[in-house]
């Protein structure tokens, strides 16, 4: 999967860092503090597929099925996170601190925290919309030859180990990744663009939903467009037909 122009360079400057160690993920908002994974996944699996309209016919047994463009990417990868993991010697010595430090009445807070807590929730925040761009940030999964960019789709977090207080130990979290081809730098927000009245002419590698895609930010925007133009049949469209595309303040 191609990364988009800005994260790409930033992954090729941080390359040879991550050569060779853990997978990361780097969030485009902040490059310089890649999230490590804990363990690197035993598998992952990327899907590419295409996507068509069938429209029926009336008195034919077979409708007619028209090729509408490829689909982004997907990547689906399994993380795992475990308290049990040999520890560090500054992380000995911090457990040895709070041991020292606790009471005899425990601080809830102390018990609901988890280790591994910290570092999913890095992760959940991912999926999550940036008010000032109006969608997630774009993010990419590094780990040796596989650079996948995208947007994270979702993040499930399933718990497999507890202590005896109920805090979580052990987890797992299964991360779905759409490709994008969108550059980390453009700022404006699908549904603040186009601004103005476009027109675009129907080519052999395009329709009217690729148009509303590149146009709107959003395939369902289709109908705006035919609205425009007086289209009844979207899958009647000749090459070469200018259409119309309305400002989204229209």
């Amino acid at each position: 999967m191609g990364l988009s122009s800005t994260l790409g360079n930033v992954v090729s400057n941080l390359a040879s860092k991550f050569s060779g160690s853990k997978a990361v993920i780097i969030n485009a908002a902040d490059p310089q503090n890649p999230i490590q994974v804990q363990f690197n996944p035993a598998e992952y699996k990327i899907t590419d597929s295409v996507s068509f309209h069938e429209e029926e016919r009336r008195g034919d047994n077979e409708p007619v099925v028209t090729y509408s463009g490829t689909s982004s990417s997907t990547l689906n990868v399994k993380l795992y996170f475990d308290c049990d993991e040999i520890p560090s010697i500054a992380t000995l010595k911090s457990s040895i601190q709070n041991l020292m430090s606790l009471t005899d009445t425990p601080n809830p807070t102390d018990l609901i925290n988890s280790p591994i807590l910290k570092q999913i929730d890095k992760i959940v925040q991912l999926t999550k919309i940036d008010g000032d761009e109006h969608r997630p940030p774009q993010v990419a999964f590094v780990w040796g030859a596989l650079q996948f960019a995208g947007f994270m789709t979702s993040a499930t977090t399933t718990y497999t180990m507890f202590d005896k207080s109920g805090r979580p130990l052990r987890a797992t979290v299964d991360v779905v990744m759409k490709g994008s081809n969108i550059a980390i730098d453009q700022r404006k927000s699908p549904l603040m663009s186009p601004d103005r009245t476009k027109a675009r002419v129907l080519t052999e590698d395009s329709n009217i939903w690729s148009i509303a895609e590149k146009e709107y930010g959003d395939v369902r925007e289709w109908r705006r467009i035919a609205d425009a133009n007086g289209i009844m049949n979207p899958l009647d469209i000749p090459v070469g037909r200018v259409l119309k595309v309305p400002s989204i303040n229209d």
